[in-house]
């Protein structure tokens, strides 16, 4: 089998992306280190999210947003996320506030401090497949469905 092939079988076979629900999705964003993907429904245009706990504050997030082609290390700094879905802009992010990537977030935080379910009407949430807390990839089929590990769940 040449490397192409190897490697695109190798991708379908162990990559787990897998779809958010509204039961599902505050655990996973909160968890302390998801990266999740914000699908609309209306354009098809997304953007990938990071957030991850600060360690000075158990109930802040930083939140990034992925802007190049890397998808492990190409995210900037947008600002902090609380765990009420309340988002605040940083002074320090190089993202505008007028970015299509921010319009996004602010649209996806208030809609999600208000009704849940109405977030899943107009865009789709997925995580790529890598527990919520730890990074870990997923395997077992529950904790692809909920984006955190059985180790990890135990410790929530």
């Amino acid at each position: 089998m040449n490397d192409s092939i190897s490697s695109t079988l190798s991708e379908l076979l162990f990559a787990n992306p897998k779809q958010l629900t509204s039961e599902n999705v505050s655990a996973f964003l909160f968890a302390g280190n998801a990266t999740f993907t914000l699908v609309s429904k209306k354009t098809g245009k997304r953007f990938t999210y990071k957030l991850k706990r600060t360690p000075f504050n158990l109930t802040k997030f930083y939140l990034s947003v992925l802007t190049g082609p890397e998808n492990s290390s190409d995210f900037e700094y947008l600002g902090l996320v609380n765990l009420l879905y309340c988002y605040q802009p940083g002074n320090s992010s190089r993202i505008t506030r007028q970015a299509p990537s921010n319009y996004a977030i602010i649209w996806f935080m208030h809609s999600m401090q208000n009704t849940v379910d109405s977030v899943f009407v107009k865009c789709e949430v997925w995580h790529e497949g890598k527990c919520g807390r730890c990074g870990r990839k997923l395997t077992v089929p529950s904790s692809i469905e909920s984006g955190i590990g059985p180790e990890c769940a135990s410790k929530m």
